[in-house]
């Protein structure tokens, strides 16, 4: 959504409100709104083709480390790859203790010295950064090489410690035995003087036990530091030998990119649904105006003026009204498939094939034809028609209506399909047939007993997979299977007399039974719904 930031902000709703009060009819706002939304997407197009040459990018990369890491003999084992990244990590926290306690230390000598501030952290760096590089390097070229090394080295430190601390314990105790000693001494009578022998006796004694104390709580530091420093060396070795190992400096890599292509993958979609989102929003903002132009009142001698030539058309001319009224033979629809699923490789060869193949359909519209152009996407039921329109009748060698009517249909239907992509996240083939279904009944006038064809064309690779029919999970079970599981969940629409033609159901991905599984599904499914299935292809080539 970063890059959608950097594009000019337009309020598509409030543009379409404006359009339609200003222009005469719905017709000329929609084609505005059309121009103005076809320069936001040619503004989007440059940031969609930087966004997928990022994803290809990354996807190459993760294929490159997924194979080095799992396409082999013996492939890398997450479980193991988890510990090692827990154990770097405690590692890392132990290092970070350690480094600050000789920090500490080193600081506190250099300030005992009379060092200033600065010069005090720089030389307190200093030297806890040289049993760093040194550790480091001793562990990579000597220690890593030897287990007795290693473990002679533990010891060591362990040894060092335990003394440090015994050392430190032997320094309370001094400390604790004179305060003892101290307190024994003191006078519990007031004005009272003390005994001679007994004052002289802690004055002789106490240099002797402070100078102990210090010489004991000075070695335990000194030994303490010294295992510090040891510590330190080893685990900076440990901790770069570990991170140095080829397959989990690989398996780190292909997280991240994994989740920058989660990231960039996000971005893209929010880009292509912001195109979607503006043409909504303009067409709200017309249907809001056609609301506010339909409140406002004819003058009253432009609606008697009206009224008086539709009466004298009426009275005069009966027969003129059935010429008028256009009556429908036929009733078509299209369904194209707009989910990712048919780009699977990259490609969007298929989805383009669905459109030139639909334009050629729009062409070939035979006469009184309700046209309908839907896609097939996540809700396919709820979604919004790419193209609506009808062809007239021919009356005799007169065809030039019909002629003009299928360019229209074929040139609104590539102008409203040049921005769309096979995006969607599901590919629900069943809502799309119950969106033709409503389309096709909501036409029907009531009392019109005449017989009309009825005929639905889709182009999909058949695979609906939506949370109520997922079939890549389902279709090891079979066809007849399948078919049990969409009547038991009612999916099975009603078409009774329609005609059913499937094109571009692509064999890409499949295998020659699961694809003849498929096949055979789609047949019971709609010898099931009542329709004719009369062409099931893997080509997008429709003919009359």
């Amino acid at each position: 959504m970063k890059q959608l930031k950097k594009t000019k902000e337009v309020d598509f709703e409030e543009l379409g409100y404006t359009t339609r009060l200003e222009t005469e009819n719905q017709e000329s706002a929609k084609e505005i709104c059309a121009l103005r939304i076809h320069e936001y997407v040619q503004a989007l197009q440059p940031m969609i083709s930087e966004t997928r040459s990022h994803i290809q990018e990354y996807k190459n990369r993760d294929h490159a480390l997924h194979v080095q890491l799992y396409d082999r003999p013996i492939p890398i084992n997450d479980a193991a790859m988890l510990v090692r990244s827990m154990g770097a990590r405690t590692l890392l926290v132990l290092a970070v203790l350690v480094g600050i306690a000789s920090l500490t230390g080193n600081v506190a000598l250099f300030l005992l010295f009379g060092f200033g501030l600065l010069v005090t952290l720089l030389l307190a760096a200093g030297a806890t950064a040289l049993p760093l590089g040194i550790g480091h390097l001793a562990y990579e070229k000597i220690i890593a090489s030897s287990k007795a090394l290693q473990i002679a080295l533990i010891l060591g430190v362990a040894a060092l410690c335990a003394v440090g601390v015994m050392q430190l314990g032997q320094a309370r105790r001094t400390a604790v035995d004179k305060a003892v000693a101290n307190e024994n001494t003191a006078s519990y009578v007031d004005q009272a003087a003390p005994d001679a022998a007994a004052a002289d006796e802690p004055e002789k004694a106490q240099p002797a036990s402070e100078s102990k104390a210090r010489q004991t709580l000075g070695g335990a530091m000194f030994t303490m530091l010294v295992a510090a420093d040891l510590v330190l060396g080893f685990l900076a070795g440990l901790l770069a030998k570990l991170g140095s190992d080829e397959d989990y400096a690989a398996w780190r890599e292909l997280k991240k990119i994994r989740k920058e292509l989660t990231l960039l993958e996000k971005e893209l979609s929010e880009l292509i649904t912001s195109i979607e989102i503006a043409k909504v929003r303009c067409m709200a903002g017309i249907l809001r105006a056609e609301s506010v132009l339909r409140r406002r009142r004819p003058p009253y001698y432009k609606a008697l003026a009206l009224f008086v030539l539709g009466a004298s058309l009426f009275l005069l001319s009966p027969g003129l009204l059935p010429l008028l009224a256009q009556i429908i033979e036929r009733e078509e629809g299209g369904l194209l498939d707009s989910s990712a699923s048919i780009a699977k490789a990259g490609s969007t060869d298929l989805f383009r094939e669905y459109l030139f193949a639909t334009r050629k359909l729009l062409f070939t519209e035979p006469a009184a034809t309700r046209v309908w152009v839907s896609v097939i996407s996540t809700d396919s039921f709820g979604t919004q028609d790419i193209l609506k329109g009808w062809t007239p009748q021919v009356h005799g060698v007169f065809t030039d209506d019909l002629t003009r009517a299928r360019h229209q249909l074929a040139e609104s239907f590539e102008r409203k399909s040049s921005g769309m992509a096979p995006v969607a996240a599901g590919t629900d083939i069943i809502g799309g047939l119950w969106h033709m279904k409503a389309l096709f009944e909501s036409d029907q006038k009531p009392g019109d007993s005449r017989p009309v064809t009825k005929t639905i064309w889709i182009f999909s690779d058949m695979m609906n997979e939506t949370p109520s029919f997922p079939m890549p999970a389902l279709l090891g079970t079979g066809s007849e299977r399948m078919l049990e599981h969409v009547k038991t969940n009612g999916l099975i629409v009603p078409l009774n007399g329609y005609t059913i033609y499937i094109q571009g159901a692509s064999t890409s991905g499949l295998s020659p039974r699961a694809w003849l599984t498929i096949k055979r599904f789609w047949e019971l499914y709609f010898e099931a719904a009542g329709a004719q299935l009369l062409s099931y292809s893997p080509e997008c080539n429709p003919e009359r």
